[in-house]
């Protein structure tokens, strides 16, 4: 008896073990050589398949931010994988990737390559007064069909379209391009992107732009002042008629003093000012505003690495529309307005430039009281009468410095806003009131702006909510489909309206008008804008900078 019970203890531990050897052993197979690589395109979206069996539960994991799985994991069966690129591939080289399949004791790892690029090899070019022909060498493993080269439409000073060519090596480029001569005193900018063209109709967007070059054309009187004694000089534009007047104070940065003497500056700063109060409500509350421009003489106009202008005003360039300068240095020239009070200062610095770029910055104190000082820094975008530099403008000062709006563009290469961005957003608009034209929920009837949902006044404006804000694809909301603080197509939304108004009112009045009272006004003043704008191939902004202060200014 104890023999049978022996035998029968002894089959069942042999049957177990043998099903956890089963268990061990089990595992996947997927349709792929061993120890090959996958290769992907250079552009965003290029996508690559795979046929996955398992026998168990599975997961996987990617080793680069540019790749994504889908799925990324399941139960026992079959699955066909699908690994996409989130970003374009602009290395300027071969970008790897590991992919990692697990499943139980088992891990398969595949390397993924996106070894299609474009490297250019110089990303900027300085060119003198007198222009002339040259060449941009480039690399890159794109076949012919596949390069695309493209100039702004409205940079009339380089032959457009430039003509591309071989160089001897298989994957050496040459662009020929032609450059008139610059007869103005100040520097001129441009930018050339380089891509990949999937098909012929498609031109460079975000998703497929691999490179980028800068070139700044010095004019012909391009150099440095001898005179200085106009510096600081501040001239009134206009005294503020209603409320206690909100100081706006304009400056340059890359200005010589030829350019100061002829006039160009005051051109340049009475521009400005007629642009910023183009767009309902600020037009209509123009007369809130104590507006000053002072007089800043720099050593050069020519912007580089060095810095030398008065503000130390520097472009990133390239891909990038970053501009900042010096904080102490704007903050002297705009405490030569006598008796002003910079922690309710807005300050426009316009810069000596063509190029295309802008950047507002918003300050708060580390006791968590936020300031009205806020510095919008915007180029003379293409020129003075340029439909670009007035809707830069706007929505650096305007938008982000006045209304502390938050940008309603996104980028699918962006992704889903992280949650502690969205906490760090909600927070500034509970305890600031900044950002208020954005939200992180798509409920209507909780998202900031549903009064004007349910408000027949405001049916035909287009409201609703839109996802993507923020600069991000997902996990963020927008009130329309285009604005100001989208594409800049289109005038301020009603959101952004009313935030511009309260703000105004509130620094003008100091008090906070309700819904009703922006309603009324907003009745007999918006007038919706549809002025279209020449662009580029499209480039990630990044949202407005905040910068944090141990004590108010002037302490």
């Amino acid at each position: 008896m104890r023999n049978k019970t022996f035998l029968w203890f002894l089959g069942g531990l042999l049957l177990l073990l043998a099903n956890a050897c089963q268990n061990n052993e089990a595992g996947f197979s997927i349709d792929w050589p061993e120890g090959a690589e996958i290769s992907m395109g250079a552009e965003m979206g290029a996508s690559q398949t795979l046929d996955l069996s398992a026998e168990q539960s599975w997961t996987t994991r990617v080793s680069g931010n540019w790749l994504e799985v889908s799925p990324s994991g399941g139960e026992a069966g079959n699955y066909e994988l699908t690994l996409k690129a989130t970003k374009p591939n602009d290395t300027g080289e071969t970008r790897t990737a590991t992919l990692t399949i697990s499943s139980g004791d088992m891990e398969r790892k595949i390397t993924v390559c996106q070894d299609e690029y474009i490297r250019v090899e110089e990303t900027t070019l300085n060119l003198d007064a007198d222009g002339g022909v040259f060449e941009i060498h480039f690399y890159t493993s794109l076949t012919e069909k596949e390069i695309g080269v493209f100039t702004l439409s409205n940079c009339d000073w380089l032959t457009s379209p430039p003509e591309t060519r071989a160089a001897g090596e298989v994957q050496e480029w040459v662009v020929a391009l032609y450059a008139k001569p610059n007869e103005t005193f100040h520097s001129r900018t441009t930018t050339i992107y380089f891509g990949k063209i999937i098909d012929e109709e498609q031109s460079l967007g975000d998703g497929n732009l691999l490179a980028t070059m800068t070139i700044t054309q010095m004019g012909v009187q391009s150099g440095g002042s001898t005179d200085f004694s106009k510096d600081k000089e501040v001239r009134v534009i206009q005294q503020a008629t209603r409320g206690e007047g909100i100081p706006l104070v304009l400056m340059g940065d890359g200005f010589i003093d030829k350019e100061i003497d002829n006039g160009y500056y005051d051109e340049v700063m009475d521009q400005t000012v007629e642009n910023l109060f183009t767009e309902e409500p600020i037009r209509s509350l123009k007369d809130y505003f104590d507006i000053y421009a002072v007089t800043v003489v720099s050593p050069t106009n020519v912007f580089d690495e060095e810095r030398n202008t008065a503000l130390e005003c520097w472009m990133e360039g390239g891909n990038s529309t970053k501009v900042e300068g010096n904080d102490e240095s704007v903050q002297d020239y705009a405490a030569a307005v006598e008796g002003i009070d910079l922690n309710e200062t807005q300050v426009v610095v316009i810069l000596n430039s063509d190029a295309y770029a802008g950047t507002n910055y918003n300050y708060w104190l580390t006791n968590g009281k936020p300031l009205n000082f806020s510095v919008a820094y915007c180029p003379v975008i293409e020129n003075l009468e340029s439909e670009n530099f007035r809707r830069v403008l706007v929505h650096e000062t305007v938008g982000h410095g006045i209304g502390k709006l938050d940008d309603e563009y996104s980028y699918e290469t962006q992704g889903a806003m992280p949650q502690s961005e969205i906490d760090q957003t909600r927070q500034q608009q509970e305890d600031f009131g900044w950002w208020m034209n954005v939200d992180f929920t798509s409920d209507p009837q909780l998202v900031l702006w549903s009064d004007f949902l349910y408000d027949e006044r405001y049916d035909g404006q287009g409201l609703g909510v839109f996802e993507g804000a923020c600069t991000y694809w997902t996990g963020a909301y927008r009130s329309t489909e285009e604005s100001m603080m989208r594409s800049n197509t289109m005038g301020f939304n009603a959101p952004s309206r009313r935030a511009i108004y309260t703000n105004i009112v509130q620094r003008g009045e100091g008090r906070t008008p309700g819904l009703e009272e922006f309603i009324d006004f907003d009745q007999q003043t918006y007038v919706p804008q549809t002025r279209a704008a020449a662009g580029a191939p499209s480039r990630p902004f990044a949202r407005p900078r905040v910068i944090q202060l141990e004590h108010p200014l002037g302490e």
